[in-house]
């Protein structure tokens, strides 16, 4: 398999399921992926490269998967990135049948629950193991638990001390504006505060949740 052929095949996970090419040269590359299409990008592969590995890794509040394949001597990677509060992704062992074992071994090392797995019965651990996967760390971020809740606040309303649905009617009785313009940062200010944050992953790594408007707590 030449280079360019490798190249095609990047570019067809990046045409077909909106994979990101992190990193490409020295006969590696490694492609980012949404879960969700872990199935599909496998499927891009499977008649160029046969699999290898897959390997895990605790982020805290993700878990990693590095699904590691070889095409001609060019290792493949594709990375998905599982949320711990789901923890679950498709099973690609009817594509890859070299890949049952592994999904058995991450399962019960990590908690990871590949759907659809045909033969899920336990691997490495003793017969009725009841303890937590050995691997799995807990959920937890890079911000300390007793900071979370002035975090959530700096980063939605850009103000430690956000006010009551009570205290904004009273001052809006008392005819005031409905946040003291001392505390509250302005629209503006807050606007690119939270571009900053995601342009340097803060809301990543933090485990923010911009729709909830929560850090992550599992």
């Amino acid at each position: 398999m030449t280079d360019l052929a490798v190249d095609e095949i990047l570019e067809g996970l990046t045409r077909e399921v909106k994979a990101r090419v992190i990193y490409s040269r020295e006969r590696r590359a490694v492609v980012e992926i949404e879960p969700r299409s872990i199935r599909k990008a496998v499927e891009i592969l499977s008649n160029k490269g046969r699999f290898m590995m897959l390997a895990a890794v605790d982020e805290g509040l993700d878990i990693e998967l590095l699904y590691n394949f070889d095409v001609d001597g060019t290792v493949v990677v594709l990375r998905a990135v599982i949320a711990k509060e789901t923890s679950e992704i498709d099973s690609i062992s009817d594509l890859m049948p070299a890949a049952e074992w592994a999904e058995r071994e991450t399962a019960e090392l990590f908690g990871v629950r590949f759907k659809a797995h045909p033969r899920p019965a336990p691997l490495l651990l003793p017969e009725g193991w009841s303890g937590s996967p050995p691997l799995r760390g807990p959920f937890e971020g890079e911000l300390p638990a007793k900071i979370c809740p002035v975090a959530e606040s700096l980063i939605s309303v850009g103000t430690t001390a956000p006010l009551s649905p009570h205290m904004q009617r009273k001052r809006d009785e008392a005819g005031l504006p409905a946040s003291p313009p001392a505390s509250y940062a302005s629209e503006e200010a807050l606007r690119e505060l939270q571009e900053l944050m995601k342009r340097v992953a803060f809301d990543k790594k933090a485990g923010y949740d911009w729709e909830r408007k929560k850090l992550r707590r599992g």
